[in-house]
C-alpha cells in the first residue's frame, strides 16, 4: 500500500534530542552527538565516549536509510524515582488499512509483535488521538544474549518496549512511535511518553494546488 508524501507535526518535549534533526548531514549530526555524550557522561574517558558517539552515528545511518522521521535519545534521571533513564524512541509513517475502526488494529499489532519477538504483548489499549484513533502496547521482552556477553550480563536479560499507532478515522496512513528502555521496570513511564508523542502529533494538511 503506497503512502502519499506529506509532513508530520511531531509533538515532542522542547529539549528533545533528535538524532535525525540534521537529516543526512553527518558532520552536524556528529557534533551534536559528541556534545550530548560529553554532557551525559562527563567522567567517562574520551576514547569510551567516542565509542558511544560511533554507536549513535551507526544508528543515525540505519534509521535514516529506513526512512524514520525521528530517533530520540533520553538519558536523564526520572523525576518519579531518580533512577537513570536510558530510552530510545523512534517514529515513522506506516500504511494503515482504510476505515481502521472496522479493523482490530490492536489485535493486528499484537500478532505482528508476537511474530517478531516470539512473545505475547503484555498490554494493549485503544485511545483517542489528535489524528483520530490510537492504539498502544507495552511489554518486557527477553533480549538474546550473545555468547561473548554471557559473563557480563544476566542470562534472563529483558528490555522495556512500548509503542503507539495514531491514525485518522479514515485510515490510509498512521504515525507509529516505538520506544525501548534498558530498564524494563521503566516501561510504563516510557509508554506514557510514547502515547503523548503519538497522541498529540498530526499530519500536516496537503498543500492546495491553488496555493502554489
Amino acid at each position: 500500500m503506497a503512502i502519499e508524501p506529506g509532513q508530520v507535526n511531531l509533538f515532542v518535549p522542547p529539549d528533545w534530542f533528535d538524532l535525525l534533526a540534521n537529516g543526512p548531514d553527518r558532520e552536524a549530526t556528529r557534533v551534536r552527538c559528541e556534545e550530548i555524550v560529553r554532557r551525559t557522561y562527563p567522567e567517562t574517558p574520551p576514547d569510551r565516549r567516542k565509542d558511544f558517539v560511533d554507536g549513535l552515528m551507526a544508528c543515525h545511518e540505519r534509521y535514516l536509510a529506513d526512512g524514520a522521521l525521528m530517533y530520540g535519545v533520553i538519558t536523564a534521571p526520572l523525576p518519579s524515582t531518580g533512577k537513570q533513564a536510558v530510552w530510545q524512541v523512534q517514529a515513522g509513517v506506516v500504511a494503515v488499512p482504510d476505515v481502521p475502526e472496522e479493523v482490530d488494529l490492536g489485535e493486528l499489532m499484537s500478532r505482528v509483535f508476537d511474530a517478531q519477538f516470539k512473545q505475547q504483548v503484555a498490554y494493549c489499549e485503544r485511545f483517542t488521538t489528535d489524528m483520530g484513533l490510537g492504539f498502544g502496547f507495552l511489554s518486557q521482552p527477553d533480549v538474546p544474549v550473545p555468547e561473548d556477553w554471557e559473563d557480563e550480563v544476566p542470562a534472563d536479560l529483558r528490555t522495556g518496549l512500548a509503542g503507539a499507532l495514531a491514525c485518522p478515522f479514515e485510515g490510509g496512513r498512521g504515525l507509529l512511535v516505538v520506544g525501548t528502555c534498558l530498564n524494563p521496570e521503566q516501561v510504563r513511564e516510557l509508554a506514557a511518553l510514547v502515547a503523548v508523542i503519538a497522541g498529540n502529533s498530526t499530519f500536516a494538511p496537503a498543500a492546495s494546488p491553488d496555493s502554489e
